[in-house]
């Protein structure tokens, strides 16, 4: 009885911690997640400000929070970031200048290589004269055809 009664107490204070966790994630409105996930944690490399526990991260939730009901709009949010921690702390920066120049780079190269692969097959596929169709060889083979007929027919002759 008293094993009953352990594991069933156990079980609530299980259930109630799980909900006070549930409840603080519920604080914020999907809005401030959302906002938060296009936010980069200053402190926690490679973590949005939604998914980061850190204390900055739990402050900047709070204030996009502030001004979600302030009613802002998502750029002012974002803007008053980047005015603090500069374009790293977008989760995608703006596509401008070397960020732009990087994002077509890639394209930019596989183009060059495809034209550079185009040049050398179509080099390596056209046909180059062989030595034995010039024009000049037939004449040439005709010519000693001749000679060898002409030379037969004169040892046929001389016999």
């Amino acid at each position: 009885m008293r094993r009953a009664s352990r594991a069933l107490a156990i079980a609530i204070l299980s259930l109630l911690c799980l909900s006070a966790v549930a409840s603080a994630a519920d604080v914020y409105s999907a809005r401030t997640l959302q906002i938060a996930r296009q936010l980069n944690c200053p402190i926690c490399a490679g973590e949005s400000v939604a998914d980061s526990q850190s204390e900055l991260a739990r402050q900047m939730r709070g204030i996009i929070e502030q001004k979600v009901q302030a009613g802002e709009s998502d750029k002012q949010i974002k803007d008053y970031f980047v005015a603090r921690y500069g374009n790293s702390v977008l989760a995608s920066p703006p596509k401008s200048g070397l960020t732009l120049a990087l994002w077509w780079l890639p394209v930019v190269a596989i183009a060059i290589g495809g034209l550079a692969l185009v040049l050398f097959l179509r080099e390596r596929t056209r046909s180059t004269p062989d030595v034995d169709e010039s024009p000049g060889r037939d004449l040439e083979l005709e010519a000693i055809a001749r000679d060898v007929l002409s030379a037969d027919a004169q040892r046929t002759a001389s016999r």
